[in-house]
């Protein structure tokens, strides 16, 4: 991987783990010492990577997987800060990637009930539920904002 963009996502992961939100890209460049549209070029080629997801027609991070930069259904409590996941799967990434406990919230689609999970030294404590992807794996990328 080209340094500046090893660079760029570095930081915006970064950001994401110590703030909970990505950085914009004018954050970016006063960070990383370089200019904007830098910046936003570097936003771009990760996000065809697809190493970090855009929102539509921008480029402001919507996702660093498995950050979510916008609440969602998925609220994670990990090392004592709240996280957003875009999904089951990624809820459950963000103790794993940040190597500490958590707590997982969400609701079931079903019932509309509430669901914690915990994450302890690895493990998930309740096993209890089924989690249902609506498409398979190999087909999040197609569009990976509804998935």
């Amino acid at each position: 991987m080209d340094p500046f963009l090893r660079d760029v996502r570095l930081f915006i992961y970064a950001q994401m783990v110590e703030t909970s939100a990505a950085p914009t890209a004018a954050d970016t460049a006063r960070a990383l010492a370089c200019s904007v549209p830098e910046a936003e070029a570097a936003y771009l080629a990760l996000a065809e990577a697809r190493m970090i997801v855009l929102r539509p027609c921008s480029t402001t991070v919507w996702m660093a997987m498995p950050f979510s930069n916008m609440q969602t259904a998925f609220t994670v409590i990990a090392g004592g800060r709240a996280y957003y996941a875009a999904c089951a799967w990624d809820a459950f990434g963000i103790p794993a990637a940040l190597g500490v406990d958590a707590r997982i919230f969400t609701t079931c689609p079903d019932c509309g009930g509430a669901l914690e999970r915990k994450v302890a030294g690895g493990e998930i404590s309740e096993t209890r539920g089924l989690v249902h992807f609506t498409l398979p794996a190999r087909r999040w990328w197609d569009d990976v904002g509804f998935t």
